[in-house]
């Protein structure tokens, strides 16, 4: 899961490093408005967190599938269609991850 937020002058996607599991765990951490810089334009914005949203990491699901398709073969040639059970593994994990997308996502902070 990545946090990201859009630019409010050149509508690009960035970035927002402090990862949490609930948009309630980032109000704790960050307040209810955070000061973000832009990686295109360069304009600093306040935004409120309700404005920053969970995405799907690819990069990291990538990885996964990519390792997970070369254990399966080793464990393939080793016992047999057994070992091609290691290969649901990435599909468990994407799972997990839209699930903690989702609720990250639809949960929203009153604003004051």
């Amino acid at each position: 899961m990545r946090l990201e937020y859009t630019c409010s002058s050149c509508k690009k996607q960035n970035k927002y490093m402090p990862i949490a599991a609930t948009r309630g765990d980032l109000q704790m951490k960050v307040g209810d408005e955070v000061t973000v810089n832009c990686d295109n334009c360069g304009k600093n914005d306040k935004k409120h967190i309700n404005r920053i949203d969970a995405v799907v990491d690819t990069k990291k699901m990538l990885i996964a599938f990519v390792i997970s398709a070369i254990v399966t073969l080793v464990l393939f040639g080793f016992f047999g269609l057994v070992g091609t059970i290691t290969f649901s593994i990435p599909f468990l994990m994407w799972v997990q991850e839209s699930k903690s997308i989702s609720n990250f996502n639809s949960y929203k902070i009153r604003r004051r």
